[in-house]
């Protein structure tokens, strides 16, 4: 059986605890929750120097992959653990992907939207990203984690990010404004809640993958979920300095395919840039004077 459990509003470290946990206890599960305050999360192998202190904002580290993100309460989470030995035929990262995350693309596509999975891990609906998505292995349990975006204050995922200059900053944000979109985006004359969603979202999961609702045991989990929180707070944990650098160059995923960044090459000196990687081009240019859009095919 894989059990199903809707927890709604939690407090934001118990958003990070409840996967973590469940994974370390051998357990599967499908989780749908949210935060009732927001926090900053990083990846497992990200610098903690990413992490723009100044924010305000209370921050822990995953152990599974993905970069530097900001998570709200509108935003529904899901999470999905599972046992691979019991889950014949998926030995890549990509199988795995295109299983937990497809109940989440039917999802949006059953509200009318053409949404599609773009490996390995973002989920789009014309070509901008609705749900960003991390996975990994914890202990003998496959984990893949990720949300859907009802609303995303773009303004403040950008403050959350330490960034090399203002112009840095000013290119990140106005690429995740072109590159990602929301549910309230998509039909802004819909009544969008969170409950509704998670709601609807648990039904593919149940239609899809077989889940099974059930109310979440607390009391035999509570004090080990607890222990849990206080190891991902560690600072020996949270404070990692993550790999060096390969170059002076600073370059972060908007959604798959696309980055902002700087570039060695000298037409683009004191610039940022927004690269299409899938394509080898430059999308955008910032520079202080100016801003250029187009500029030619890049690198």
């Amino acid at each position: 059986m894989l059990p199903l459990y809707s927890v709604g509003e939690v407090d934001w470290l118990t958003t990070q605890t409840l996967y973590h946990g469940l994974a370390e206890f051998g357990e599967e599960a499908v989780i749908l929750c949210r935060p009732l305050t927001p926090y900053v999360c990083l990846g497992c192998h990200q610098s903690w120097s990413d992490y723009d202190e100044s924010s305000g904002l209370p921050v822990v580290r995953r152990k599974v992959g993905g970069s530097l993100v900001y998570l709200d309460q509108n935003q529904v989470f899901f999470q999905i653990i599972l046992n691979p030995r019991a889950t014949p035929g998926k030995r890549t990262p990509d199988q795995w992907y295109r299983h937990a995350l497809d109940p989440v693309v039917a999802y949006l596509r059953e509200q009318g939207f053409s949404a599609e999975l773009r490996l390995p891990a973002d989920i789009v609906v014309g070509g901008r990203k609705i749900s960003g998505n991390a996975g990994g292995q914890l202990g003998d349990r496959v984990v893949v984690v990720g949300n859907i975006l009802l609303d995303f204050p773009t303004e403040a995922m950008a403050r959350a990010r330490r960034a090399p200059s203002p112009l840095w900053r000013r290119a990140y944000e106005e690429s995740m404004r072109a590159h990602l979109t929301t549910l309230r985006e998509l039909a802004p004359d819909r009544r969008w809640s969170a409950d509704q969603v998670a709601k609807d979202l648990a039904q593919v999961f149940i239609d899809r993958l077989g889940a099974v609702p059930a109310p979440f045991p607390w009391e035999r989990w509570r004090g080990r979920l607890k222990r849990i929180g206080r190891e991902l707070l560690r600072d020996d944990w949270l404070r990692q300095p993550g790999p060096a650098r390969a170059s002076n160059s600073r370059e972060v995923k908007v959604r798959e395919g696309v980055y902002i960044g700087t570039v060695d090459d000298p037409r683009y000196r004191d610039a940022v840039v927004e690269i299409d990687r899938e394509h080898n081009r430059i999308l955008r240019v910032w520079r202080e004077s100016f801003l250029k859009e187009g500029e030619g095919d890049g690198r």
